[in-house]
């Protein structure tokens, strides 16, 4: 297992502190009792004239779509090529193909499951196994199974751990908890045998490996393989973001500072926790490992289309 925790931590696109210029922690690794989840709560970080920086996230968003919707063997080619040859012409296709791949819809998710990549990978340190948004048959349709899936070991139990992972936006956290705890229960809880999202997410994996490492390639296939002895080493794991709006956010410039916002968020951590519990034990999810991240917003709606819109430049 060590040698396979080294080839996948060569996977993982880190950019070192650059998260925290658009996320500010608040709390995390917070346990939730009776289950064997764990939370971590963020908020939007504010500029220097206090104001939420929703406008340079999507920017930032934006500047990352190719290491979120393109797989990682067309990005090392384009690479490649500008190594040859020195023109970033196939480095800009990639950005514009990966743009396109985004659905237009106002009511479009793919904001949340964005950000769950860059928690999950930046964060987590679980990369990307899976580049879904590459499997599209249509940019304006969502994908059909889980919104993100990573993968990390766990050395101290010797296994393999698939994360599913799922994200919701809504303006309420409750609601977007109780759909995020819906969405995510058939994927925990399914077995190798009934036909559903996850067992086609499952035969993907076996042709649509994210990996540039043919030797990791084999290994992973070798747990992927219901029929291999190393199958029996593989744990499913869950990854959940959760997206909803805080009035608490300053409506304008100088009224609150971030450290102010953040104590207003703590007051309300254990009354969110409570809600994150309840979500998980209604679905009888408390015995299996998850992540849990709580991220308010001035208002998903505006993010949202905003994004969309600077998607579309």
């Amino acid at each position: 297992m060590d040698a396979l925790h080294i080839a996948l931590d060569k996977l993982i696109r880190d950019d070192g502190q650059t998260l925290n210029s658009y996320f500010r922690e608040v709390k995390v690794n917070s346990l939730i009792e009776n289950t064997k989840a764990t939370c971590h709560f963020h908020c939007l970080n504010l500029d220097g004239n206090g104001r939420p920086r929703v406008d340079a996230l999507i920017e930032f968003l934006k500047s990352k779509v190719v290491d979120y919707a393109i797989p990682r063997k067309k990005i090392n080619e384009a690479v490649e090529y500008f190594n040859q040859t020195k023109s970033t012409s196939k480095i800009a296709k990639l950005a514009s193909e990966a743009q396109r791949l985004f659905t237009r819809l106002a009511n479009s998710g793919e904001g949340g499951e964005f950000i769950l990549f860059l928690f999950a990978e930046q964060f987590l340190k679980f990369p990307q196994i899976i580049c879904k948004m590459s499997l599209k048959t249509s940019s304006q349709m969502h994908y059909h199974g889980a919104d993100g899936i990573h993968i990390g070991v766990d050395k101290d139990n010797k296994r393999l751990c698939l994360y599913w992972g799922e994200s919701k936006l809504y303006s309420s956290l409750s609601k977007g908890v109780a759909e995020c705890m819906d969405s995510i229960a058939p994927l925990l809880q399914s077995t190798m045998g009934a036909y559903g999202a996850e067992t086609r997410d499952m035969q993907l994996l076996e042709s649509h490996l994210n990996v540039d490492d043919p030797d990791l390639e084999i290994a992973l296939k070798s747990f992927l393989d219901p029929d291999n002895p190393d199958f029996n080493k593989l744990e499913y794991r869950g990854i959940c973001l959760v997206g909803f709006d805080l009035k608490d956010y300053p409506q304008g410039p100088s009224q609150i500072n971030i450290n102010e916002l953040v104590a207003l968020i703590n007051a309300k951590i254990e009354r969110w926790s409570a809600n994150v519990q309840g979500g998980i034990l209604k679905k009888k999810l408390d015995h299996f490992s998850m992540h849990v991240f709580i991220l308010p917003f001035p208002s998903v709606k505006s993010f949202r289309a905003n994004l969309v819109k600077a998607l579309e430049s």
